[in-house]
């Protein structure tokens, strides 16, 4: 993929064949410039490749929004309403679907009512990944879930990640192996927009 007719026109990601297997955790590295960002907008479905295809089930991933979540690194960002119950209502109108997602992401049914600004930035991240899981999504893309968070926020998250429903596909894009390695168990390793690796790691 490259920006086309500008001066600063470069190919962002060369040609790459990756297939994700339903329920697969698959973690993408490199560095600040490898295109993983990009990859990661592409198989959100904010962006069509200029080149190839990206499709769930044959269908491009642009048309298939309903069925990919996003979680961005600043999730305050993208929980839009007042409180925990708020925001998840907007995902799902079943109050007991709203609390089964709250509970899989470590929370008590009281906090529906806690505002997200009360939140720290780990509850946010994990009530963010509650409204998502409360789309019922088949593919979650988590951009630098971990950046930020101690160690218990880190645990808190991992096995958040861990109880979502076994085949929803998870691609955690991140710089740090180590920090994210929880998170997967496949690693696509990126470098100036090549595929340099794609391995099974313990």
């Amino acid at each position: 993929m490259h920006a086309d007719r500008t001066p600063w026109s470069r190919r962002a990601l060369s040609p790459l064949d990756l297939t994700i297997e339903p329920g697969e955790r698959l973690l993408v590295v490199g560095a600040n410039g490898s295109g993983k960002t990009t990859l990661a907008w592409i198989l959100a479905g904010l962006i069509d490749p200029t080149e190839g295809s990206a499709t769930i089930d044959g269908e491009p991933l642009t048309l298939q929004s309903e069925h990919i979540g996003l979680l961005v690194q600043q999730a305050r960002l993208q929980l839009l309403r007042p409180t925990v119950g708020e925001e998840l209502a907007a995902f799902d109108a079943n109050r007991g679907h709203q609390i089964a997602a709250l509970i899989d992401m470590g929370f008590e049914v009281g906090d529906l009512r806690r505002r997200i600004d009360e939140l720290s930035i780990g509850q946010q991240r994990r009530a963010a990944l509650a409204a998502q899981l409360a789309r019922h999504c088949s593919l979650l893309i988590l951009d630098e879930p971990m950046a930020g968070l101690d160690a218990a926020g880190r645990r808190a998250l991992t096995a958040a990640v861990g109880s979502l429903p076994s085949d929803t596909m998870v691609v955690t894009v991140t710089h740090d192996l180590d920090e994210s390695r929880s998170l997967g168990d496949r690693v696509v390793q990126l470098d100036a927009g090549r595929l340099l690796d794609d391995r099974y790691v313990p």
